[in-house]
């Protein structure tokens, strides 16, 4: 496997596939008692993260299935490829995800279909989203409890139909048209995934914390010793994969471990890992996503006990 650093391109223009209407968001709804009962009970197993997530992982499949049915009985059959698929997990960001999906829709091209995943918001994340669904390359989904950035990507993706799936964070700390230099070389068959990296810019590093940066330094080092990957800014949260890459990954990590379990998965499978820089306007995440020691600690050890996997 390789790993390399590279600038963003200047194409942008591309191939755009016909649109249709997802009602996989809408589909959710239907059936509130059946996830309900899922929050509640399952996390009292002993192993409650992944047995709660494998218990909404089947009723989110099973809702897909019967709203495909519903598009193909009424004649509308549903959208089966996108050139991309942009995941946006969203926690109690519902100041700054119209600015988000607005910036999204002006720099993509058309063939691109965004996937919003609210994680248990309070703020009416979900509500605003929910409005927007008319939009034929928007998906809208939710989970009624709050399980972590990583269980909110991981439903996306179960969902996306991209050939390259590209994460964007709902707070608009990391700019949506940097994902266009990260995007280019995977549809372009030179990468099969490209982490966008804030210590290849200068300028970006003021928004930066001192825990954040010596956090991301550890976990960093230990992440390139554990998969011999060269890359500068493994806690990214601009990360763009071949789409049929990372749908084949059994990934379980429902918190910030996501980013470590994922990287040490697509290590073992992707020949070629680059870099491009990418903007940091400053941390702005909420609580549940900041890096602290708890965090740090999960990551470590999830490169430890992922790098085998």
């Amino acid at each position: 496997m390789a790993t390399s650093t590279i600038e963003s391109p200047s194409k942008t223009d591309s191939p755009a596939f016909p649109l249709s209407p997802n009602d996989d968001g809408a589909t959710l709804d239907y059936v509130p008692a059946i996830e309900k009962i899922a929050d509640e009970t399952a996390w009292e197993s002993p192993h409650s993260t992944s047995y709660a997530d494998d218990v909404l992982e089947r009723i989110d499949d099973t809702l897909s299935l019967i709203a495909e049915a519903q598009q193909v009985a009424c004649g509308n059959t549903p959208v089966t490829s996108f050139d991309i698929s942009i995941i946006v997990p969203v926690y109690n960001a519902r100041e700054s995800l119209p600015e988000v999906l607005s910036r999204i829709e002006e720099v993509m091209p058309a063939s691109c279909e965004v996937i919003v995943v609210d994680d248990g918001s309070t703020d009416g994340s979900w509500h605003y989203a929910r409005s927007l669904m008319p939009k034929s390359n928007l998906t809208v989904l939710r989970r009624r409890k709050h399980h972590g950035r990583g269980s909110a990507i991981r439903m996306a993706l179960r969902h996306s139909t991209g050939r390259v799936v590209a994460i964007q964070d709902a707070d608009m700390a990391y700019d949506p048209a940097d994902l266009l230099g990260a995007v280019w070389p995977i549809l372009e068959n030179k990468a099969d995934a490209v982490y966008g990296s804030r210590r290849l810019r200068r300028d970006t590093r003021r928004g930066i914390s001192i825990a954040s940066r010596l956090s991301g330094r550890i976990t960093t080092l230990v992440a390139n010793l554990a998969t011999g990957m060269k890359i500068s800014d493994m806690e990214s949260s601009h990360k763009v994969f071949r789409g049929d890459l990372i749908r084949s990954l059994e990934l379980r990590e429902c918190d910030r471990g996501f980013d470590a379990e994922v990287t040490a998965k697509v290590a073992r499978r992707a020949k070629v890992v680059m870099e491009v820089p990418t903007s940091f306007e400053g941390e702005f995440l909420d609580d549940q996503f900041r890096p602290r020691i708890s965090t740090l600690m999960q990551t470590l050890r999830g490169l430890i006990q992922y790098r085998a996997a």
